[in-house]
């Protein structure tokens, strides 16, 4: 199709390819100005429900006029014998290319992305179109920071009678899927809301929410409400961000949040705390430099943290000022002012005695410790709803915060007042004449029990710590607290990446911290398959043919080990570039050059490959 001209539309290159239809970069030679001309299939055009199915896009889109959408510019028409649609053309690259190569870095970044797609996506939902499609795959992002919401291919136009049903085929992207579409049911802009939740999750944590070895898998997580809490994968995420993901991924779509507005609206406050203002402007400093705004807004959430932190501490309300400290050395691990504090504190309650409290103050901090003694007045944060079937936060589990009547020794309150008119009678035992009688003597109190400080650290993040069977609240990938004198029972356990390790630790008196760090053994191999459209390509990895794409992916993909001699990142995590080898039926052969991220012990897929992707090579093979 390169160089064909469709009525006054000329094609230069081919951009990307789905399922339906090619997309091509083109030249409106009546404007001379560059447009994408979307071309559908020629196997599909002489298919009704297809050509449908593709005029619904175009007059979906032609309804919405948002800087957050792409714009459309023109349609065949629905008698046309060569079906395409033709909007303005966006230089840049997908959502998902950026986070792969670039990475978001803090969760708040992710949270304004999805501020501003939810925006688009409330301008849509109120002209009476749901997108059903939302992926990152689907969002572009412009060369000059601007954020492209596009392909509303299975949109549907709220109120039409006309319901596109694709009979045999799964409508939408599994990983993003809402439960009502995969049980057939009706969706609406609810379903928008769970994708959108997915995509939050993705560029918060890096990973998808319902993940599976297979598409059966993953419907089956989903439908199951079954993902990881997000703060167990990234630290950094507050329990504000917490709670709006877990409300966008509920099963019921009445449990999400009603609309667009309303997920904006419980953003704002964790974007207020790093002083972002969710508008393009924002967005457009982020994209131009990624790694200076990053920078910059980290040191804004920690001064903000720790002011916060020190607000709740003045006004005695040391569990609040606890959870702020807390996402302080999580962003921060080193940060010397909220030690300070935190010693402060831990000298301050050893001298107060618990009132009524059982047990010790956790605090967790990635290098927290254990206090003996419950706070005077205890407030505690309240934590979001956890995900359903997933709930067993660490930091749940520990607890806090003490009970809120914890007291110190001088704030012990005098014998009871009377109650109205009545006096409170004496006991007998009070009336009764004391004996002069030599007191009985006293036993000793019991010397407490020896106690040494313990400082824990492992690699990767994400593992959860138990000691002696409880699990431990954590935050970074590190532990400090104070344990009695004697065995311990250490264990950590990394859902799917690393082996688990356990070791008993003989904790002798001293003075000084016991220091530990640890490096989980990854597990043997990662695997990934390959989402490609030529079945038959060659796979070659490494100078080392593996087999053609149908016999990788029917295989379950290509194995990638791992070994505990790999040096940093590489030991758990490897990007793998391989290559295909394509042929056409004219003798043509080109290679796909690609790359996957590997995580040990999981599965990965890679990124769409096309044959147009790239320019023809010789016969030989690699």
């Amino acid at each position: 199709m390169i160089g064909r001209q469709l009525d006054r539309y000329r094609l230069l290159e081919e951009v990307g390819s789905g399922g339906m239809a090619v997309v091509y970069k083109g030249l409106d030679v009546s404007l001379d100005r560059e447009v994408a001309v979307k071309v559908l299939h020629p196997h599909l055009a002489g298919k009704e429900e297809s050509r449908r199915r593709f005029s619904r896009e175009a007059r979906a889109v032609a309804r919405l006029r948002h800087p957050g959408i792409v714009e459309i510019y023109d349609f065949s028409g629905d008698e046309a014998v060569q079906s395409f649609i033709v909007t303005e053309f966006v230089k840049g690259r997908t959502l998902r290319s950026f986070g792969e190569e670039v990475t978001f870095g803090l969760p708040e970044i992710g949270a304004l992305v999805a501020s501003l797609l939810a925006e688009a996506l409330e301008h849509a939902h109120e002209a009476g179109v749901v997108h059903r499609d939302l992926k990152p795959e689907n969002v572009m992002v412009g060369d000059g920071g601007a954020l492209k919401l596009m392909d509303f291919g299975i949109a549907r136009m709220i109120g039409s009678d006309e319901r596109m049903t694709m009979t045999g085929a799964m409508v939408g992207s599994p990983l993003h899927m809402p439960p009502e579409v995969i049980e057939g049911r009706e969706s609406g802009p609810a379903a928008d809301v769970f994708s959108l939740g997915t995509i939050l999750y993705w560029m918060v944590t890096g990973r998808m929410a319902f993940e599976g070895a297979n598409t059966t898998q993953t419907l089956r997580s989903i439908l199951e409400g079954r993902y990881p809490d997000p703060r167990q994968l990234e630290p950094t995420c507050s329990d504000e961000l917490a709670a709006v993901i877990d409300r966008c991924l509920r099963r019921d779509p009445a449990a999400r949040f009603p609309g667009m507005r309303e997920l904006r609206e419980a953003l704002r406050p964790v974007l207020d705390l790093g002083g972002i203002d969710p508008t393009e402007e924002e967005l457009r400093s982020y994209f131009g430099d990624p790694a200076g705004y990053r920078d910059a807004l980290r040191s804004r959430l920690v001064e903000n943290l720790l002011a916060r932190g020190q607000e709740a501490l003045a006004a005695r309300r040391p569990a609040r000022a606890l959870a702020y400290f807390d996402r302080v050395l999580a962003l921060a691990p080193a940060e010397p002012r909220v030690h300070a504090l935190l010693e402060r504190m831990r000298r301050r309650r050893r001298g107060l005695r618990a009132a009524g409290a059982a047990g010790a103050l956790a605090i967790a901090i990635g290098t927290w410790w254990a206090i003996d003694a419950a706070p005077e007045v205890a407030e505690a944060t309240p934590d979001p709803v956890p995900p359903a079937d997933v709930r067993a936060d660490p930091a749940q589990a520990a607890g806090d915060a003490a009970p809120e009547d914890a007291v110190a020794p001088e704030d012990v309150a005098a014998p009871p007042a009377p109650v109205g008119d009545q006096a409170v009678p004496p006991s007998p035992q009070a009336e009764a004449p004391r004996r002069q009688e030599k007191p009985p003597r006293q036993a000793a109190a019991p010397a407490p029990a020896a106690r040494r400080l313990v400082q824990l650290r492992w690699v990767p993040q994400g593992a959860s710590l138990s000691i002696d069977g409880q699990v431990q609240a954590t935050v970074a990938p590190a532990w400090r607290g104070e344990l009695p004198v004697g065995p311990h029972t250490i264990t950590l356990s990394h859902a799917g990446c690393c082996e688990p390790y356990e070791e008993v630790l003989e904790l002798e008196a001293g003075e000084d911290a016991l220091q530990r760090s640890i490096a989980l053994v990854p597990r043997e191999s990662g695997w990934f398959e390959i989402d490609c459209d030529l079945p038959d390509a060659e796979v070659w990895l490494d100078g080392t043919f593996k087999g053609t794409v149908a016999d990788v992916n029917r295989r379950g993909g290509v194995a990638v080990g791992f070994s505990r001699d790999d040096s940093g990142r590489e030991r758990y995590v490897k990007t793998v570039r391989f290559e295909l080898l394509a042929s056409r039926d004219d003798g043509t052969r080109k290679r796909l050059p690609s790359d996957v991220v590997v995580r040990a012990g999981q599965r990965a897929r890679s990124k769409r490959l096309e044959f147009g992707a790239e320019q023809p090579e010789g016969g030989s093979a690699p």
